[in-house]
């Protein structure tokens, strides 16, 4: 495997990021990984005077060893003393950035304001934090996941997800800034260079949905000369018990009905069925696997849930293995969607 590109954004993605880098970094002493990561901007976001990304910032956080594994965002060892000042004199802190990570948002703002586009930007920060994988944004124009919610209220992603704890019912949600968006520099030529495409464990709607809505990558994927392969977002046969993982669990039943679809990895891969050549679904799921078949992928069976912030190496190795099924999904010996 030479050039292996992740799709999607979120803390599920980064811990699979993790594992799968750590796999092709495997007996290759010094330079680039064959990793190369495209990421949502659609929670991009305004908050305290600064640009932040969430997606791009988990990934690069996680992938650095910086990312706070408990919460699965920001970094460990964090501080919140410019929080505190910030409620102390008045100010509305529902988004909280804590004092080590206020830095990669106050260079990253420093840059754009000064015409640096996002893909240099996250370059420069990425090498900054010692990274050999690539990571670039799905696309450099803002673009912003908005959801219409029963109340009546339109909301940002990070609103839904954050200031009201995926409380809401959505009613709809939509991608605005799409229409003119365009996909960032060097992801087009990524995708067509691949040699693996992996649609990584992320809310389909919030995480993944606005990267595949940016005009171009959808179709890129749907005529990439190499196999598809597609990581379960939901485990419906596993409760969580860490209240982070249970909102986000809410957040993605609530999105995904709103689609129509049942929050359920089916579900997940009806939303991708024109996509991936492989799906594969956590062991704990694996009744789920013959509806699955029936879309149209090759279903492959095992544990996906991480521990201690990554994802498992089986994972990892089953996405990788992967490639051959996908082969033979796509030449016509299984069944298969991309056909």
């Amino acid at each position: 495997m030479v050039n292996v590109v992740g799709i999607g954004g979120g803390i599920g993605a980064s811990r699979l990021w993790l594992t799968l880098n750590d796999a092709l970094d495997d007996g290759a002493a010094d330079g680039p990984s064959g990793l190369t990561l495209v990421v949502n901007t659609g929670d991009d976001l305004w908050a305290h005077g600064v640009r932040v990304c969430p997606d791009l910032d988990t990934t690069l956080y996680a992938l650095s060893g910086r990312q706070d594994v408990e919460r699965g965002w920001g970094t460990k060892g964090e501080t919140w003393r410019c929080m505190e000042a910030l409620r102390g004199l008045g100010g509305e802190v529902w988004f909280n950035l804590g004092d080590t990570d206020l830095a990669t948002h106050l260079l990253r703002t420093t840059w754009l304001r000064d015409g640096v586009g996002l893909a240099e930007v996250t370059r420069r920060l990425a090498a900054g934090m010692g990274l050999r994988c690539r990571v670039l944004p799905a696309t450099e124009q803002p673009v912003s996941t908005q959801l219409l919610c029963t109340d009546g209220e339109r909301r940002s992603y990070q609103e839904f997800l954050v200031r009201d704890a995926a409380g809401p019912r959505v009613h709809e949600v939509t991608y605005a800034g799409i229409p003119a968006a365009r996909p960032a520099p060097g992801v087009l030529e990524t995708l067509e260079s691949a040699d693996l495409i992996v649609l990584g464990p992320s809310n389909p709607v919030a995480s993944l949905g606005p990267v595949l809505a940016v005009p171009g990558i959808r179709e890129a994927l749907r005529d990439a000369g190499c196999p598809v392969v597609a990581v379960t977002p939901t485990v419906s046969g596993v409760p969580f018990d860490d209240p982070g993982e249970a909102r986000r669990a809410d957040s993605r039943q609530r999105l995904m009905e709103s689609r129509g679809v049942q929050p359920t990895a089916t579900g997940a891969a009806e939303m991708i069925r024109d996509l991936c050549d492989v799906f594969v679904l956590d062991a704990a799921d694996a009744q789920e696997a013959d509806a699955i078949r029936a879309l149209g992928p090759d279903v492959l069976v095992t544990p996906t849930l991480a521990s201690g912030g990554r994802a498992p190496r089986a994972l990892a190795d089953a996405v990788l293995g992967a490639a051959g099924a996908a082969r033979r999904v796509r030449s016509g010996a299984i069944g298969g969607a991309r056909r």
